[in-house]
C-alpha cells in the first residue's frame, strides 16, 4: 500500500470541502495511507468574467487537474460529476462515485415562496446555467434571467448588489457548505427543473492503468449512485451535449424500480420536450435508449437547430 496519495483538487471552497469528503472516506478504509491536496487552478477559476460557454463550456472546471493525472503528477483527482465531460481521456477512468447528495436546484430568494409563481412578474433571476435559464422560462416566461458566476458567497451576495429577486443554485451546495443564508430564504426546485447529468455526485477519477489505485476507490464507490449516474451520462453522450446546451437528466431508484427523466430544451425556453423510461431491469443503455426517443420527437430539430446557432454568437 502507498505510503502517501497526492490528490488533486480545484483552490474553491467547496472543492476542498468535497476532496476532504473523499480523503476521510478512504482513511476508514486506508488509515495508515497519507493524503495531500494539490491545488490545480483550472480555466473555469481563471475567468470568471466570461460566460461558461463563452469559455468552452462543460471541462472548463477538469481539463488542468486531467493532464496533471496524465502528467503523474497527481495520483487522483475529485469532481463534482456535472463538471466532468461525458467522454474521459482513453487513459482515464472514474475510479468511485461516492454516494450522491440531493441532486435538484432551489432558488433563493428575498421573499418567501411557496412555488415559482409566487414571483412577482419580470422579477430578476440570477444563474449561469443555460439549462436552469431554459426551464425555469418555459413555465415563467415572463422573468428576466441574468448571468452570474462566482463562488456561493459571491452568488448571495449579489442579490443585494445586483438588485436580483433571487438565484438558483445546486441544493448539494448549500448542503455542503452550510453557508448563511438569512435574510434570504430558500425554494426547493425539485418539481420545476431537471437537474444536470450527475449533479450532486462527486467523481473520483484515477489512471486506467493504476490497478491498485482502482481498487482501493472500489471501496468508497457506491454501486447504486453508479448505476443512476452511468444512465444519466450515457443519455449526455449520446445527445452530444455539453453544459453550454440545455440538457437534463435524473435516474432514481425507489421500490427496486429505476426512473430515468430526460430533457432538451432551447435556451429561451420556448421549446422543450421531455420523456420518461421505467423498469425494473436498469442497464446504462436506457440512457442512449431514451435520447434516442427523443430524437424521434417533432421539436427536436428545431431545439438542436436553435442550440447551434446559439452557440455560435
Amino acid at each position: 500500500m502507498r505510503n502517501q496519495i497526492v490528490v488533486g483538487s480545484r483552490k474553491s471552497k467547496l472543492a476542498l470541502i468535497q476532496t476532504q469528503i473523499v480523503i476521510a472516506a478512504l482513511q476508514k478504509y486506508y488509515p495508515k495511507t497519507q493524503f495531500k491536496i494539490q491545488y490545480v487552478t483550472t480555466e473555469g477559476d481563471r475567468n470568471l468574467q466570461a460566460s461558461l460557454t463563452q469559455i468552452g463550456g462543460k471541462g472548463v472546471f477538469v481539463k488542468e487537474i486531467e493532464q496533471q493525472l496524465l502528467d503523474h503528477q497527481i495520483d487522483l483527482a475529485v469532481h463534482s460529476l456535472k463538471d466532468v465531460l461525458p467522454v474521459l481521456p482513453e487513459q482515464l477512468t472514474i475510479g468511485a462515485y461516492p454516494q450522491r447528495d440531493c441532486p435538484f436546484d432551489c432558488l433563493i430568494s428575498r421573499q418567501p415562496l411557496s412555488s415559482i409563481w409566487d414571483l412577482p412578474e419580470h422579477s430578476i433571476i440570477g444563474t449561469s446555467s443555460s439549462r436552469r435559464q431554459s426551464q425555469l422560462l418555459h413555465q415563467r416566461p415572463d422573468l428576466q434571467v441574468v448571468s452570474i458566476r462566482g463562488n456561493l458567497d459571491s452568488r448571495l451576495h449579489k442579490i443585494a448588489t445586483d438588485n436580483l429577486d433571487g438565484i438558483i443554485v445546486a441544493q448539494a451546495g448549500l448542503n455542503r457548505l452550510q453557508p448563511r443564508i438569512q435574510p434570504y430564504y430558500v425554494l426547493n426546485l425539485e418539481d420545476v427543473i431537471l437537474p444536470a447529468v450527475g449533479q450532486g455526485c462527486l467523481a473520483v477519477e484515477c489512471r486506467q492503468q493504476d490497478l491498485k489505485m482502482r481498487r482501493m476507490l472500489q471501496q468508497i464507490n457506491d454501486t447504486r449512485t453508479e448505476l443512476c449516474v452511468e444512465i444519466e451520462r450515457e443519455f449526455l453522450r449520446e445527445l452530444g451535449g455539453d453544459c453550454t446546451f440545455p440538457i437534463g437528466g435524473y435516474a432514481r431508484v425507489v421500490n427496486q424500480e429505476l426512473t430515468f427523466t430526460g430533457l432538451i430544451a432551447t435556451n429561451d425556453g420556448q421549446h422543450l420536450i421531455q420523456a420518461e423510461t421505467r423498469t425494473t431491469a436498469p442497464q446504462p443503455q436506457i440512457g442512449r435508449q431514451l435520447a434516442q426517443k427523443l430524437r424521434q420527437k417533432d421539436q427536436y430539430q428545431i431545439i438542436q437547430n436553435a442550440n447551434v446557432d446559439d452557440a455560435a454568437l
